[in-house]
């Protein structure tokens, strides 16, 4: 059975596993997170809605491993795509090659949308959406070994949040590892599966840093 190892975990079963099939989650952000979140949730039978306009490059691939040097230059949801369906068919795969604005942010509607875009106005427009349309939203921005995951029900409100976001340095500056990138993505896919599952979950901020061993968590 494509899912016997998911329906052996009593927190999910057969039950839980079909319920995870009938949902699907936005990832607006296809780079280092936003992809290896996708994976993971393709391969649990979660449909998937991917918003990025952006491109494949071939110095991102140490840290994002759903693409491959053919890739560089493509459009990374195009790419992931064509990935997903070969990983899981029969998981629905959309994707939407824009950037976000107040025209098309309904775009991201779904039961859970996962902002990984990394830009404060999508993020923003983002937030304010899920909070009036009362979508849970889970935002991550990740660099270095550091890696920073909320997790709302009622939007983020990130001029409150300006100290321990402002933790997390550029990764153009620092770089990344993925070993952060994974750490993320787990506790993300982690969140997904509570929340569809209408599991209790924490709605919190986690500041990690996998190289220092250190992880630090706050309700919101």
């Amino acid at each position: 059975m494509r899912y016997e190892q998911l329906v052996k975990f009593k927190e999910i079963g057969e039950k839980g596993q079909k319920i995870l099939e009938t949902k699907t989650v936005t990832i607006a952000g296809m780079g280092s997170i936003g992809s290896t979140v996708a994976e993971m949730l393709s391969r649990s039978g979660i449909n998937l809605r991917l918003i990025d306009k952006g491109r494949c490059l071939i110095p991102d691939l140490s840290s994002q491993s759903l693409y491959l040097e053919e890739d560089d230059t493509k459009f990374k949801a195009k790419q992931a795509k064509k990935y997903l369906d070969v990983i899981n068919p029969r998981v629905k795969v959309r994707t939407f090659h824009e950037d976000l604005n107040k025209n098309n942010i309904f775009l991201i509607d779904a039961d859970v949308v996962i902002d990984a875009t990394g830009n404060a106005e999508a993020s923003e427009m983002i937030s304010e959406h899920t909070k009036k349309k009362k979508m849970p939203l889970i935002y991550t921005i990740s660099s270095g070994s550091q890696g920073l995951v909320i997790t709302s029900d009622k939007g983020i409100n990130f001029s409150k949040l300006k100290k321990i976001s402002g933790k997390i340095k550029s990764a153009e500056d620092v770089g990344i590892i993925n070993p952060a990138v994974h750490m993320a993505a787990a506790m993300i896919v982690k969140k997904v599966f509570k929340i569809i599952l209408k599991k209790p979950y924490h709605k919190d901020v986690v500041l990690f840093d996998i190289w220092n061993d250190s992880i630090k968590r706050q309700k919101i």
